[in-house]
């Protein structure tokens, strides 16, 4: 597999995937009611991958998109995209409430990652998606074992919110450093990092 840098031309394509992959992943599952999901998390993915591909790369196992990788640093990445341009994407597609909902969760993972006190430059997986039908044949571990090759000298940070995911990052040399449980919106994220 050869690995394509993404460009602002493939993030139709590349936010479809994110949003089927991410579908009933928890974070977007507690906070969009189902007839909404698709359209909402379609929309978030284009947001956060305009704004991260100034400040980092979006990469892609193929021409098609099955896998997307989103990298950048602890500090570039920040919160993502402005939340200002985020509200009037979603204005009307969401209720109020999940928006709301939406926010609490990202800041819950947000305070979880900045009580880490990273390093600015520490790279950061910000997102890593698959087509569920193209899952288990070895795409994401590719796309993360390419990236970790690249930086071997970096320390490399990530979180998930399932457990699943914890097994599978830590079968790759990630160490677990922090578990988080947001009990308002019932929200558990893994905190892993893999040093150098």
């Amino acid at each position: 597999m050869t690995v394509k840098i993404l460009e602002s031309d493939d993030l139709e394509t590349a936010s479809r995937t994110f949003a089927s992959a991410y579908f009933n992943y928890p974070f977007p599952s507690l906070s969009i009611a189902e007839p909404r999901r698709m359209e909402c998390l379609e929309i978030l993915f284009r947001s956060e991958m305009e704004y991260l591909i100034k400040h980092g790369t979006v990469e892609a196992d193929s021409e098609d998109c099955s896998g997307i990788a989103v990298w950048s640093t602890v500090g570039a990445a920040g919160s993502g995209a402005p939340a200002t341009s985020l509200i009037r994407r979603l204005f009307g597609k969401m209720k109020i409430s999940e928006m709301i909902h939406l926010a609490r969760n990202s800041y819950a993972v947000g305070k979880g990652r900045r009580s880490l006190n990273l390093p600015d430059d520490t790279l950061y997986l910000y997102a890593i998606g698959v087509l569920p039908e193209m899952q288990g044949k070895g795409i994401a571990s590719k796309l993360i074992l390419d990236k970790l090759a690249e930086c071997s000298n970096q320390t490399v940070y990530l979180e998930t919110n399932t457990e699943h995911n914890c097994k599978f990052y830590q079968n790759l040399g990630f160490e677990l450093v922090l578990k988080t449980y947001y009990q308002k919106n019932n929200l558990t994220t893994w905190y892993l990092i893999k040093h150098p």
